[in-house]
């Protein structure tokens, strides 16, 4: 029988950062975050997770993606947000530019699930 495993998790954040990027930058981008500036945001120990999802159809001259990180609690959030977050967002406009233009959502996490098929063994 297939179930869903629900975690309810309180006090945790979701940060997603929708980027335009540039079709002609996005390799050099995609590399970026993944040797500096990801590191660089993790170092600041906020978070407990990342992922990077190219948001699907095309863009006019540009790839969009999605770049959502999962804080510990609102307060780490926070923490980041305040200490680290105009640091880094520095670095990034001045890599790139309007080449990667970026716009942030802040999500509180209810509740997450995934599926449970107890027919697998």
């Amino acid at each position: 029988m297939r179930q869903i495993s629900i975690n309810r998790r309180s006090n945790r954040v979701l940060y997603n950062v929708t980027i335009s990027v540039d079709s002609l930058k996005y390799e050099e981008w995609l590399l970026f975050m993944r040797e500096e500036h990801i590191p660089k945001i993790f170092s600041s120990l906020c978070f407990e997770s990342y992922r990077i999802c190219k948001i699907l159809g095309e863009e006019a001259g540009g790839t969009a993606v999605a770049v959502q990180y999962v804080a510990y609690s609102t307060e780490s959030f926070e923490k980041y947000n305040t200490e680290f977050a105009p640091r880094l967002q520095a670095e990034h406009q001045e890599r790139f530019g309007t080449s990667a233009a970026a716009y942030r959502t802040t999500l509180e996490i209810i509740e997450e699930g995934h599926l449970v098929d107890d027919s697998v063994e």
